[in-house]
């Protein structure tokens, strides 16, 4: 039973660092890329869509991504909600696609970015110390022996430092992207 404990906490803090690495490919760096446009909620068909619904994006080179909407029709939509995302890029419309023009960032917007990826980290962090203390509880409900959950706890420990240090891993990683040039 311990072991079945054990493999659902690994599942689960393996996807709370999933879900980390998601976050950080939202954040927007000075190369283009389309992750940056996953949060976008279109207003369309009478309701409010994800943005990968209603449209792909490619990367024309690095600094430029473009836009084709499944519907025509839904381009000035799409255009405005890119614009109230508030991602600090302008869309270029030109009746058939949108071009999106990843302007240079700044140093304080770069600070702004490390703070935000800084956070997202300790987010992720703080799921993998809520799983690690669920899977204790659920442990101690067991009714094993004491020093098999004393081994299994010990265990647990060690896949939550593990995970943690993946997690400071990507942030690291993330924050050499945001310093980069």
């Amino acid at each position: 039973m311990l072991d079945e404990l054990l493999e659902d906490a690994v599942e689960r803090m393996e996807s709370a660092v999933n879900h980390t690495q998601a976050e950080f490919a939202t954040l927007r760096t000075g190369r283009a890329n389309p992750a940056i446009l996953s949060r976008v909620m279109v207003d369309c068909y009478g309701q409010r869509m994800p943005f990968h619904d209603v449209a792909t994006a490619t990367v024309q080179d690095a600094r430029m991504l473009v836009v084709h909407p499944f519907d025509p029709s839904n381009l000035g939509q799409i255009e405005r909600a890119i614009q109230v995302a508030d991602l600090g890029i302008n869309p270029s419309n030109d009746g058939r696609i949108i071009r999106l023009v990843i302007p240079p960032l700044t140093e304080e917007r770069r600070r702004d970015l490390i703070r935000m990826a800084r956070q997202i980290a300790e987010e992720g962090r703080i799921a993998i110390r809520h799983v690690r203390r669920a899977t204790r509880d659920d442990m101690t409900e067991v009714g094993e022996s004491e020093d098999s959950v004393w081994r299994a706890e010990k265990q647990l420990q060690a896949h939550t430092d593990r995970y943690i240090a993946k997690t400071d891993e990507l942030l690291a990683n993330k924050e050499r992207e945001l310093l980069e040039v």
